[in-house]
C-alpha cells in the first residue's frame, strides 16, 4: 500500500539501504542520497567504500540481522553465499561473545523483539555465514536499487527544507549533486556518525536529544590471507584468542571466501595493534593460552598476504534517545547508527539496523505514513534497549572504559528508558 510519494534516505550505507528496501511497499519513489557513488556491477559493487572503514574485517552478522534482512529482501542469503560468503558449518564458541555473562543475550519475556509474529533469535546469537561487509553490502545494494522507485544520487546533505513554521521537514538541502534541493514527504536519517540531524533539528527550536555513550577506543588491523592447504586444525572452521587481563588484544583468524581467510587483531583502551603483517604475526604468538597461540601460529605458517593490511578505529557507542524528545518535526525519522552506534567488537550494528527497518517498514504497514514522526522513535528505542544494554555492559567491563552521558563522563549509564517524559513531568 503506497502511502507517501517520495521518500529520501540520507545515507547509503547498510542502514540506508535497508530503509530503503523497507519504504519500497509504501513510497512511489524513494531516494538514497549518499556522498560515494553507490555501483551495483562491476569490480567497485564489491569494492570496501571510503564510508566504511570496517570493510577489511570479516563480519559477524548475527542471526537476527540474517532474520530481518531475509525479511525486507528474500532470497538474500542465497544470493550472498553466490558472491562468496561461506556458511558456517556450525555454532562455534565466539571469543568475543561468549567471554560476556552467560545468557545476557536472550530477550526477556516482555523483549520486543520476541513478541508478536516476530518469535526472534537471541539479540547475540551467531549467524550462519561468514562474510566481509563489502560482500554483503554489494549485495542488498544491487537488491535494493532493483526495486521499482528506487534510486540512489550522489552528494551531500546539507541542511533540511521546511514548512514555513519549521514544524514539517519537507526535504533536503544538497552539495555536490546536480540539483541543490530534493523534495519529499518523508526524510529517513541513516547518515551514521556524520549525521548533523541533531543540531539542524536543535537550530529549528526543538529539543536537541540527550546523548549516551562508551568511550573504550578499539582499534583494528587485518590482514586478508591465502593459508596453505590444510591449514585449520581439523574441524575448525576458525580460530581466536579473547583479550584477558593480561592483554588488550583479540585476534581472530576467520573465513571470508575465495579460499581466503582474514586475520584480525583489534585492541582497546587505545592500545593501537601492529599495521604490518610482520607486526601482527608477531603479536600471534605472545598469548599466553598456549593451545590457541600454538595453534594460530601453525595455521598462520607459510600463509601468503592477499593485499596490504587495513585498519580501522571507533571510539565506543554512541546512542540519540531520540524517543526521549518530546516534540520534534514531522517529516523525519532515524535509523541505524543515527539512533545508536554499537561498539564493533560485537558485530550488532548490522543487525539493528536491520531491526530497525523491519520496524519502519511494518508501522508503515500498520498505521500508515501520518505521525510516524511523534510514533517511530520510542519504538525503535524499546526495540534497541536490549543490544544497547548488553554493548555498554561490555564496554564498562574494559579496563578504562568512560561511561558518557551528553559527552560528560559519569559513573554509570542510566537505564535504557528512565528518561522517556522526564521533560514534560509524564
Amino acid at each position: 500500500m503506497t502511502t507517501l510519494e517520495h521518500s529520501i534516505v540520507m545515507g547509503g550505507s547498510m542502514a540506508g539501504l535497508l530503509a530503503a528496501a523497507a519504504l519500497a511497499p509504501h513510497s512511489a519513489r524513494v531516494t538514497i542520497v549518499d556522498r560515494d557513488p553507490l555501483p551495483v556491477d562491476g569490480p567497485d559493487a564489491f569494492a570496501p567504500r571510503r564510508g566504511v572503514p570496517q570493510g577489511g574485517t570479516v563480519h559477524r552478522l548475527l542471526a537476527l540481522g540474517e532474520e530481518r534482512m531475509e525479511e525486507l529482501l528474500p532470497g538474500l542469503r542465497e544470493e550472498v553465499l553466490a558472491a562468496g560468503a561461506v556458511p558456517r558449518a556450525a555454532r562455534e564458541a565466539d571469543p568475543v561473545l561468549d567471554e560476556a555473562t552467560p545468557n545476557e543475550g536472550a530477550p526477556a519475556a516482555d523483549d520486543p523483539l520476541g513478541t508478536d509474529e516476530h518469535d526472534a533469535p537471541d539479540v547475540d546469537e551467531p549467524g550462519t555465514l561468514w562474510l566481509t561487509r563489502p560482500v554483503l553490502e554489494g549485495v542488498v545494494r544491487r537488491r535494493v536499487l532493483a526495486l521499482p522507485g528506487v534510486e540512489a544520487v550522489q552528494g551531500a546533505v546539507g541542511g533540511l527544507l521546511t514548512s514555513d513554521d519549521k514544524r514539517t521537514v519537507l526535504g533536503v538541502q544538497l552539495r555536490g549533486g546536480e540539483d541543490d534541493e530534493l523534495h519529499g514527504d518523508l526524510v529517513v536519517d541513516a547518515a551514521g556518525r556524520s549525521s548533523r540531524a541533531a543540531t539542524w533539528v536543535e537550530g529549528l527550536g526543538f529539543e536537541r536529544p540527550r546523548t549516551l555513550g562508551t568511550r573504550v577506543h578499539v582499534a583494528y588491523t587485518s590482514q586478508r590471507l591465502r593459508l596453505r592447504e590444510g591449514a585449520m586444525p581439523e574441524g575448525a572452521e576458525s580460530l581466536g584468542q579473547p583479550a584477558t587481563g593480561n592483554s588488550p588484544f583479540t585476534i581472530d583468524l576467520e573465513p571470508c571466501g575465495a579460499d581466503e581467510h582474514i586475520l584480525s587483531i583489534a585492541g582497546t583502551a587505545r592500545h593501537q595493534p601492529p599495521t604490518d603483517l610482520e607486526g601482527l604475526l608477531d603479536m600471534v604468538a605472545l598469548p599466553p593460552e598456549r593451545e590457541t597461540a600454538d595453534a594460530l601460529d601453525s595455521a598462520l605458517e607459510g600463509a601468503e598476504p592477499v593485499g596490504e593490511p587495513s585498519g580501522a578505529k571507533a571510539a565506543g557507542a554512541h546512542r540519540q534517545l531520540w524517543e526521549e524528545t518530546t516534540d520534534g518535526p514531522a517529516g523525519l525519522v532515524h535509523v541505524g547508527d543515527s539512533a545508536a552506534m554499537f561498539t564493533p567488537l560485537y558485530g550488532q550494528g548490522m543487525a539493528m539496523a536491520a531491526v530497525g527497518a523491519v520496524a519502519l517498514r511494518d508501522t508503515l504497514a500498520d498505521d500508515g505514513a501520518d505521525g510516524l514522526a511523534a510514533r517511530f522513535p520510542r519504538l525503535l528505542g524499546a526495540l534497541l534497549d536490549r543490544a544497547w544494554e548488553i554493548t555498554t555492559s561490555r564496554d564498562a567491563q574494559i579496563p578504562g572504559a568512560e561511561m558518557l552521558v551528553d559527552g560528560a563522563v559519569v559513573e554509570e549509564l542510566p537505564a535504557a528508558g528512565s528518561l522517556v517524559g522526564a521533560a514534560s513531568g509524564e
